[in-house]
């Protein structure tokens, strides 16, 4: 007859082989024999967390603790659990207690920092992440980390040179074909931008290219294939090129002078407030598809054509904290005057059908438009709302980018391009951000929202102004 041990350790065998339900039943019946098997309490919080059961997921790691309150590690996951269903409060005596009971563990530092961060404990957890020594395998993250506080306090200088610590955490970077650019006048030069990072990020570390290819000889800007038609007639200084760059699309070395990364160019041309332009709309959609979709849009009998996105972040967690569940947005939907429309990219849109069921208010489904892979059309259509109302995703900066007056929803705990308290961002003069003034109080910024975009309909006047 099988022990406790034993049936759980078929049960990691059967996480090795990705067959995490098999495991939770060898871990269920392993607390059938022994209630109190920590290790078993622990792998199955683990596996609920992975199915996004967070709930369940950290009552089965209390148990794990209960069991054996020496458990480091049911300590460390139930503090990462806490933080991705957004209760770092809850999560930072977690991570502390396990760091207490672990050896020196500078994964555990990084996400007691970034609970800390959260909370806008700056000073503390730059304090944790000073602990993480040059040497360790987790210094680069910690540097990038860095950048993340000194960014959000509106620290730019520092805050661009520790975010170099992010190239340091590709474990197979690509070769160059040239020195990286110093930050010298270029004086006609070429370069070479490489993009190391999303869509989000591409399109707004673009709003330095127009002021850096003034000088530029021959420029060559990597980016995501969706948006090379977007990048080729909106800087039309510098040739775009799809990425990854394959070796026969880099230009001949003796063509390219300096190369560097798109999100390093900031590092030398954003490094106080007052360095950023105030140019709206520094991408150009196609103007006849543009012409297309006000044509189509037109139709609304007056009312404003607001556009909305609910949705955002590529991980579990960070969908957690940035995405707003729709049945949040009925303040919007009840605003007269404004005709609503769906513009969430990827599987979401199909949400917008509930709109109607619950709410008994029509949204289009968005199939009119694919936002997640023809993004030349998607910004043209960007361009001929009236306004967007977004949460923190691709959408709010495409959008921004091609001079859209847009409204970014943030949450508390928002990302580091976004600072800290303002209402206003340099990144983008049209872009208006609404706060949480509390984790997860969405529901008061739709509220306010929806009284914003009422005095918006009657007059017409989407300006950036305390309200």
């Amino acid at each position: 007859m099988a022990n406790a041990d034993e049936e759980y350790l078929r049960g990691v065998r059967c996480e090795e082989a990705l067959r995490p339900a098999k495991a939770l039943e060898h871990y269920q019946r392993a607390l059938a024999l022994r209630l109190d098997h920590a290790p078993s309490h622990n792998n199955i919080g683990a596996i609920r967390q992975q199915w996004g059961e967070l709930d369940a997921a950290a009552a089965a790691y209390r148990r794990a603790i209960e069991a054996n309150s020496q458990f480091g590690v049911a300590w460390y996951n139930l503090g990462n659990c806490l933080r991705e269903d957004n209760r770092a409060e809850e999560a930072i005596p977690c991570y502390r207690r396990a760091l207490a009971l672990m050896p020196p563990d500078d994964e555990a530092r990084l996400n007691l920092a970034n609970a800390l961060k959260d909370l806008r404990r700056f000073d503390e957890a730059l304090a944790v992440l000073d602990e993480i020594s040059d040497s360790s395998p987790h210094h680069a993250n910690g540097q990038l980390n860095r950048s993340m506080v000194y960014l959000l306090r509106g620290q730019l200088g520092p805050g661009w040179d520790h975010y170099e610590g992010r190239l340091r955490l590709d474990s197979n970077p690509r070769p160059i074909p040239a020195p990286r650019w110093s930050g010298a006048p270029l004086a006609g030069r070429s370069i070479l931008l490489l993009s190391e990072q999303g869509i989000g990020d591409q399109v707004m570390f673009a709003s330095c290219l127009p002021e850096l290819l003034k000088e530029a000889g021959a420029g060559f800007v990597e980016c995501d294939p969706r948006l090379v038609p977007l990048f080729a007639r909106s800087f039309p200084r510098a040739r775009a090129i799809e990425s990854p760059v394959d070796r026969g699309a880099l230009p001949p070395h003796e063509q390219c002078d300096v190369v560097d990364y798109l999100g390093t160019l900031p590092r030398f041309l954003r490094r106080r407030i007052e360095d950023f332009p105030q140019t709206a709309g520094y991408l150009r959609p196609d103007p006849n598809l543009v012409a297309k979709w006000r044509s189509s849009l037109g139709q609304s009998g007056g009312a404003l054509n607001v556009g909305i996105s609910w949705q955002g972040g590529k991980d579990a967690e960070t969908r957690r904290r940035r995405s707003i569940p729709l049945e949040v947005w009925e303040p919007i939907f009840r605003v007269p005057g404004v005709q609503v429309l769906n513009i969430q990219y990827g599987w979401a849109a199909a949400e917008a059908v509930q709109v109607h069921e619950r709410f008994g208010i029509r949204m289009d489904d968005g199939s009119d438009c694919d936002a997640l892979h023809d993004l030349d059309d998607f910004a043209a259509k960007l361009a001929a709302l009236d306004l967007v109302v977004s949460v923190d995703n691709s959408t709010a900066h495409l959008a921004a980018a091609v001079g859209t007056p847009v409204w970014t929803l943030l949450p508390f705990a928002p990302d580091w391009r976004w600072m800290l308290d303002d209402e206003s961002t340099p990144w983008y003069p049209t872009m208006r951000l609404l706060r949480c003034g509390a984790a997860d109080a969405w529901r008061e910024v739709l509220e306010r929202a929806a009284r914003l975009l009422a005095a918006a309909a009657r007059s017409r006047d989407f300006q950036i102004r305390a309200a």
